[in-house]
């Protein structure tokens, strides 16, 4: 039986841990891109459970390989899904992250955005917030943010896919004409505990190596980041390894009575 191979490294996944995000860049045939000219908005399983669309996206060596990174080797492929299709022109959307989401540490499910036509910035592209990922928030509570320094607007390449962790702040922008405007939505799942199975560099667990800190953070956040992001690193390479949370130096108490 084939296998899907990982494309991810240790460094790769660090990044994903730190950003929440992966763009493959218009890697989806232009041929397949047009069928979707004819998709209607809304609700598309059939199209996303068909073979084509499963052969050509979901299982696509890049695409599939960045899932099989991040979520092991028998995940579960999307058979359904949402096109998302503007045409006239909107104000946009709120900054918002969708259900459940925002409430851990582990990556369980990939949310992906497909888009099978270019998207310039007047088409109103989807905005993402690199990094907002696990920030557990209240959904209202975010509406109320405009421009947020760092944020990625996804003009992109027809034939583009991002692969998301869920939860990550999201919102499309303003639409300021009348061409249509595609993207469809789909989700990636884990089925078994993490491993680092990934391409590892090598046979020893690396200690997480923290990124930049974004443009949105302040200092004393960007340690709360590292925290965050080091629980995901240990977890997604099964370890049970403490996050030690404490700024001051000490030492166990039984070293010190027995001295």
């Amino acid at each position: 039986m084939a296998q899907i191979e990982p494309t991810l490294g240790d460094d790769g996944v660090m990044d994903f841990v730190a950003s929440g995000l992966v763009i493959l860049e218009g890697v989806i045939d232009p041929d397949f891109n047009r069928r979707a000219d004819s998709l209607e908005r809304g609700n598309c399983d059939d199209f996303i459970a068909s073979d084509d669309f499963t052969r050509q996206v979901l299982l696509h060596p890049q695409v599939a390989g960045v899932v099989r990174s991040l979520l092991g080797e028998d995940f579960l492929v999307p058979r359904g899904g949402h096109h998302h299709y503007f045409q006239e022109p909107h104000l946009g959307q709120t900054w918002h992250s969708d259900g459940l989401s925002g409430s851990g540490y582990d990556v369980a499910e990939l949310q992906c955005y497909y888009y099978p036509h270019s998207v310039a910035i007047e088409d109103g592209p989807t905005m993402v917030l690199p990094g907002s990922h696990c920030r557990a928030v209240d959904r209202e509570a975010i509406a109320h943010y405009g421009d947020i320094h760092g944020q990625i607007s996804l003009t992109v390449a027809a034939g583009t896919v991002a692969l998301t962790r869920y939860g990550i702040w999201h919102k499309a922008g303003p639409k300021t004409n009348d061409r249509a405007r595609s993207m469809i939505k789909f989700s990636y799942h884990r089925t078994a505990p993490p491993q680092r199975d990934w391409l590892c560099d090598a046979a020893e667990i690396p200690a997480y190596r923290d990124r930049a800190r974004l443009g949105y953070v302040t200092e004393v956040e960007s340690y709360r980041d590292k925290v965050r992001r080091t629980r995901t690193w240990n977890w997604l390479c099964g370890s049970d390894r403490e996050v030690a949370l404490r700024w001051e130096k000490s030492q166990p108490v039984s070293e010190l009575l027995n001295t």
